[in-house]
């Protein structure tokens, strides 16, 4: 019984600390996670070939950005909750990654709020119009 006590105190494992090992994975997800699901999305809308994106890809793009967003925060305030009392180094650290999620959270719901990405795209003038040979000529004035 005595070595597990040595062996807790080289491992720094105090009487109320929690471990480190889901801190560790708090942290790996918010590094991670928010900004492949940021990626996920910019790539759903992007339009490929010409087309641009339907509603339903539109509308899973929304989706990807909320749950990045709610990740994004989410995740410093429970790694915030676990260390508030215990480890007060891993409790800042947490605290300073609330504040950095805060701004492009921010900025990423308010362009979803605005509908930047939703719309059809802007129009150029007017139509060009291409003459083809082997039929009619649709084009007017010709």
């Amino acid at each position: 019984m005595g070595d597990e006590a040595g062996w807790a105190r080289l491992a720094g494992d105090r009487p109320g600390r929690t471990s480190p090992a889901p801190l560790v994975l708090v942290w790996l997800a918010w590094v991670l996670v928010p900004p492949l699901l940021v990626f996920g999305g910019a790539i759903g809308s992007a339009p490929f070939f010409g087309e641009e994106p339907t509603a339903a890809e539109r509308a899973q793009t929304t989706t990807l950005y909320l749950v990045a967003v709610a990740l994004a925060l989410g995740l410093p305030l429970l790694g915030l909750a676990l260390t508030w009392r215990t480890r007060r180094v891993a409790a800042a650290c947490f605290g300073a990654a609330l504040i950095v999620a805060a701004v492009p959270a921010g900025l990423l719901l308010a362009q979803e709020y605005r509908g930047a990405g939703g719309g059809p795209a802007p129009d150029s003038g007017p139509p060009v119009c291409q003459e083809h040979s082997g039929g009619d000529n649709r084009c007017p004035g010709g």
